[in-house]
């Protein structure tokens, strides 16, 4: 971690603490333990010479459903058992997906301002939680919500709840399991039919793995 993300963190820490966040220095995200799992705050970031250097840090907010997860992570997809405890059921990355449109949730840190910009930028994450991530962590922390969300809509390759379309249509499809069951029929249907022509070439995965993925579901009841 660089001089100006450990800025950010060290600014951060008793700011969100007493919204009962805590600093997972392994996973480098702010996380906080809720009945169905936990919500989180992490950040893609890379430095930039755009401006003067600078560290560009833009939030990623995910909420976690233990019981989706220690499903979905059965198909493979993530290796190691210590990252699967830290998969979320839906996540948004606020540079694409902001809450508000033509928002920029995109922090700057300069290289030769690490202090100042650093109190600027916790201020705003706070600013932004209290905004519309405290309201999103709420809102997803239905499974009902999740599977609403995630479905809707089926025909988009990205999605502001889960930007990556065959792992957003086994979340989709294992939430309105557990929330919607009657729907589950139609809703692979309607992701297969899409894949295959959005994206042929991991139609026969998606399909496969969504069979694997009803298997397991149905042998959990």
């Amino acid at each position: 971690m660089n001089a100006a993300k450990k800025a950010l963190v060290d600014k951060l820490k008793p700011l969100l603490a007493a919204k009962r966040f805590t600093w997972r220095a392994s996973r480098r995200l702010f996380l906080r333990t809720e009945p169905h799992g936990f919500v989180s705050l992490v950040w893609a970031s890379y430095s930039s010479a755009a401006g003067g250097w600078r560290q560009v840090l833009t939030p990623v907010l995910d909420v976690r459903h233990d019981v989706v997860e220690d499903v979905v992570n059965q198909l493979g997809l993530v290796y190691g058992a210590d990252n699967q405890k830290y998969t979320a059921t839906v996540g948004r990355p606020l540079n694409y997906f902001p809450f508000t449109a033509g928002t920029d949730c995109t922090q700057y840190i300069r290289f030769d301002s690490i202090e100042a910009d650093a109190t600027a930028a916790a201020a705003q994450v706070v600013a932004m939680l209290e905004g519309g991530g405290e309201a999103f962590f709420a809102r997803y922390a239905s499974l009902l919500e999740c599977s609403k969300g995630l479905n809707d809509p089926i025909e988009s390759v990205s999605h502001p709840l889960c930007n990556n379309f065959p792992l957003r249509a086994c979340y989709g499809v294992a939430t309105a399991y557990m929330a919607e069951r009657e729907r589950v029929p139609d809703l692979i249907r309607q992701y297969l039919a899409f894949s295959a022509t959005a994206l042929p070439a991991e139609h026969e995965t998606l399909s496969k793995r969504l069979q694997q993925l009803v298997a397991i579901l149905k042998s959990t009841g």
